[in-house]
């Protein structure tokens, strides 16, 4: 959502948005009548209007919708107001056929969206998360990518990624039944230990 700032001299100036980028207001209301916003249904493929078993999605400050796109090994970006087979944009992992290079995912599960756009990705089937700055093409690991594995240096199955305002990175493994910190170290942290799969981990940035 973008605001305008009016000076006393009546000059206007629009500047970038401040809000968390999935925050919801507090007086929204819910349209019952459903709608498909990306991908076409029953009908998967690497087309550019199509997804593949997608996975998780976000929402940047000015509405634009991304989506881990798993099975195409790749995170999409949509326009606000995108309909049924409406054509995204490839903004990470430019292989639909998957790799662990730096251009390129391997079943991402999970997403992350800062104020900057920048995108966190779980990467699962390269056992990492990738930072990929807005506009660059090739993104880079903050956590994991040494394997799956049960030491604090590696990352088993994930699916459900979290980052602080300090750019700690949260993980929910649902190999290994834990969830761990990432303080831009090698290793991570447990923070959480639970009986049975976790879920997932919120994808909220406030």
């Amino acid at each position: 959502m973008r605001f305008s700032l009016i000076a006393a001299t009546t000059t206007s100036t629009t500047p970038a948005f401040t809000q968390p980028p999935n925050q919801v207001c507090a007086t929204s209301y819910w349209n019952s009548t459903l709608k498909i916003v990306a991908g076409y249904t029953g009908y998967p493929s690497s087309a550019l209007t199509r997804l593949y078993y997608p996975q998780a999605v976000t929402f940047d400050g000015y509405r634009y919708m991304y989506v881990a796109d798993y099975s195409n090994n790749r995170i999409m970006r949509y326009n606000p107001g995108s309909g049924l087979a409406s054509t995204g944009k490839v903004v990470a992992g430019y292989t639909t056929s998957g790799g662990s290079g730096s251009s390129q995912l391997n079943g991402p599960t999970g997403i992350f969206l800062d104020l900057n756009r920048t995108l966190y990705i779980l990467d699962n089937l390269n056992y990492r998360v990738q930072k990929w700055i807005y506009g660059q093409p090739l993104g880079f690991t903050v956590a994991g990518g040494r394997g799956s594995g049960t030491t604090l240096d590696k990352i088993s199955t994930g699916q459900g990624l979290f980052v602080d305002d300090q750019s700690i990175v949260y993980v929910s493994e649902i190999g290994n039944d834990r969830v761990t910190r990432w303080d831009n170290t090698i290793a991570g942290v447990i923070v959480n230990i639970i009986a049975t799969n976790v879920v997932y981990v919120t994808n909220r940035s406030f």
